[in-house]
């Protein structure tokens, strides 16, 4: 998610397709990665969602992508489609759903917990097995509203597993920083959740964005980074680091994905917020270094 998305989360009150192989038997020249799926965060295509959500939707299943983690869900809708609304054009375009990004509500935060029933509602229509906090404003960041924070992590966790669904946390660059003790804000939250309730999904462009190794904290939280997004970094013209295409920026995939197991991955996104061309090409390009590496989810 890049600086702009988090204006949207801002003004946001909440925000196994495939190929089958059944009955066919198994052959050594079968293509590994067309066993594989292939995971996108919505959010890159936010343009084409906004123009034409029907379209955008059938040309990401025709790019390869079966696995769609959602955003932009405002407490009743997603871009003006009920649940089962937007669950029924995954099912005509054979997509599923693992995650959504859901923003906690201030109002959860100070202890109402109906709009988080809403969302669990609607994360279940969906098929989410995770629903994904994707940021955390800057009140929440240090002293008492941290606190605070973290309690409605707890709450929302035992709403959401009593829903059938599990709670994650997406980072950005911020949560690297020291806010309490010393303490990183992204330890406090690693060492202070339960793991039987919370799993991280690790945004590996914010991760190298702060300076930090991903395979450092697969190390020392392991299994606890359930899923990734995969977005590879460039430098602009002005000389600011900005996101790309997967496999045309400067991050080594390589030895990340050979840690895959270490950090308990399960389901990898796609994501990119900055362009050089038209997001449609963006996700074909993506997910053509995705499937010459074999690196989809299993």
């Amino acid at each position: 998610m890049s600086y702009n998305r988090k204006e949207f989360l801002r003004t946001s009150a909440a925000l196994t397709a495939g190929f089958s192989l059944a009955g066919l038997p198994m052959v050594s020249c079968a293509d590994p990665a067309a066993e594989k799926k292939y995971g996108l965060q919505l959010y890159t295509v936010r343009n084409d969602v906004s123009k034409n959500l029907t379209s955008t939707i059938g040309y990401i299943s025709k790019a390869g992508y079966n696995q769609i983690e959602l955003y932009g869900f405002d407490g009743k809708t997603f871009f003006g489609k009920t649940p089962t609304e937007f669950k029924a054009m995954f099912d005509a375009n054979k997509l599923t759903s693992p995650s959504g990004h859901y923003g906690i509500p201030d109002s959860v935060i100070d202890g109402n917990t109906d709009a988080w029933k809403a969302i669990t509602e609607a994360a279940a229509i969906m098929g989410n097995q995770y629903v994904t906090v994707p940021y955390t404003n800057d009140q929440y960041r240090n002293g008492d509203g941290f606190k605070k924070y973290l309690e409605a992590i707890h709450k929302t966790a035992e709403l959401t597993k009593a829903a059938g669904m599990k709670l994650a946390y997406h980072n950005h660059d911020f949560e690297f920083k020291k806010v309490d003790e010393g303490k990183q804000f992204l330890e406090i939250l690693l060492t202070q959740t339960d793991k039987s309730m919370v799993d991280f999904e690790f945004d590996l462009y914010w991760v190298v964005f702060a300076g930090e190794n991903p395979i450092d904290w697969f190390k020392k939280y392991p299994g606890r980074f359930t899923m990734w997004h995969v977005k590879d970094m460039t430098t602009n013209s002005k000389g600011e680091k900005e996101s790309t295409q997967v496999g045309d920026g400067s991050i080594d995939f390589t030895p990340i994905f050979a840690e895959k197991k270490l950090s308990g991955l399960k389901y990898a996104f796609v994501e990119q917020e900055a362009y050089t061309m038209p997001e449609e090409q963006c996700i074909k390009k993506s997910i053509e270094f995705l499937k010459k590496k074999k690196w989809g989810n299993s």
